[in-house]
């Protein structure tokens, strides 16, 4: 065979074997990324609201800190596509509502609109680049990160349903968005349990803790637990992005031995 024609079919082979390999750390530093920004914005909701009748150090402490993992993950990801400016517009709007005066800040339901609606941004923007990642990635590890963003969704709904007058922009909003994020949220507990049955015993205790508090997220209207829901089902987020970074280990372990 000629020389021309091997390498003109040797080239479609390589470019089908780099499509399927995927970058499972980079994918999982997206994955992080989006994590934390739930994670700010569930606890900047909690620690202005208005059902919270002292105000936690605590709360801003966590939603500072995910914001630092944030910039950290951005400087490990070299700035992709257009993330530093709409961080830097989300931390800007957040000092600004921190450098109210404590009377004003508790009633500045403008900015924190204005807070949510740049995260909502940034989600939107981060969530494209994952999904320009994800194909050729392994089942369990983006069956993990999406179990863990859906639950991050519908602890930040249920965050966001107490403020009448602040938007939900990291979702299209429509009527029964909680039973659709909760269907999702059992269906992935299941999907996890067959793809990764050696884990079932952990995928039982998030079970365990999510069916705690799903009973307040469905019926959100009758009585406000901010701070418990975002107890258990941060737990449950954290425990699936650990589980999510093992399995991007090795994976990437997997590739570089082939």
């Amino acid at each position: 065979m000629p020389t021309l024609l091997k390498r003109l079919l040797v080239l479609p082979l390589l470019l089908i074997a780099s499509l399927a390999y995927a970058d499972p750390q980079r994918l999982q530093q997206l994955h992080e990324f989006r994590s934390e920004a739930f994670k700010a914005g569930t606890y900047l909701l909690i620690d202005n609201n208005l059902y919270e009748r002292v105000r936690e150090p605590g709360n801003r402490e966590i939603y500072n800190s995910a914001l630092q993992q944030m910039d950290s993950l951005l400087r490990q990801m070299n700035n992709p596509g257009n993330l530093r400016p709409l961080y830097s517009e989300l931390v800007t709007l957040i000092r600004e509502l921190e450098a109210l005066p404590e009377d004003q800040a508790h009633y500045s339901l403008a900015t924190v609109n204005r807070i949510m609606m740049a995260h909502g941004n940034l989600e939107n923007a981060a969530a494209e680049l994952y999904e320009a990642e994800v194909a050729g990635s392994p089942d369990n590890l983006v069956a993990l990160q999406r179990q863990s963003i859906e639950t991050s969704r519908i602890l930040l709904l249920y965050e966001n349903n107490m403020f009448s007058s602040v938007g939900v922009y990291f979702l299209p909003s429509r009527e029964g968005l909680f039973v659709e994020l909760d269907n999702r949220i059992n269906d992935g507990s299941n999907q996890l349990k067959q793809l990764m049955p050696e884990h079932k015993d952990t995928f039982d205790r998030l079970d365990k803790q999510y069916s705690f508090i799903q009973p307040r997220l469905i019926n959100h209207h009758a009585d406000w637990v901010p701070t418990i829901a975002a107890f258990y089902l941060t737990k449950n987020t954290q425990t699936l992005d650990e589980l999510a970074r093992e399995q991007a280990n090795l994976a990437e372990a997997s590739v570089s031995t082939n």
